[in-house]
């Protein structure tokens, strides 16, 4: 059974494995899902497909036009366990229809330093 929840899972997973082989990240929005492409010296070394509509958003509302690359990128890599953690907190909230507290932290927080 493929729930949100797993789908979620599986899709960090595999952004993990291109963060640790890329240095560019690009999204391009493909039939209401977000192709996520990593690049390593220009060319396309992995690529993601996400469906879940939680990640997906996040991940638009943390590049900047689509592209994560340079310092962002880094960053993004770096904190990417806690974004993660904070996404699979927000989707269990969601599934069990509870008001998510007050501590609802902007994602681009999450990229400080």
């Amino acid at each position: 059974m493929n729930t949100a929840q797993t789908r979620l899972v599986e899709e960090l997973q595999e952004l993990s494995l291109g963060l640790n082989e890329s240095n560019t990240l690009i999204f391009k929005e493909v039939n209401g899902t977000l192709l996520c492409q990593f690049l390593m010296h220009g060319l396309v070394c992995h690529t993601v497909t996400v469906t879940c509509e939680l990640l997906a958003k996040a991940l638009w509302q943390i590049s900047s036009m689509g592209i994560i690359d340079g310092a962002d990128f880094m960053i993004f890599k770096n904190v990417f366990d806690k974004f993660s953690l904070h996404l699979k907190a927000r989707q269990l909230y969601t599934e069990l229809g509870v008001q998510q507290p007050d501590l609802n932290i902007e994602l681009q927080n999450l990229l400080v330093a």
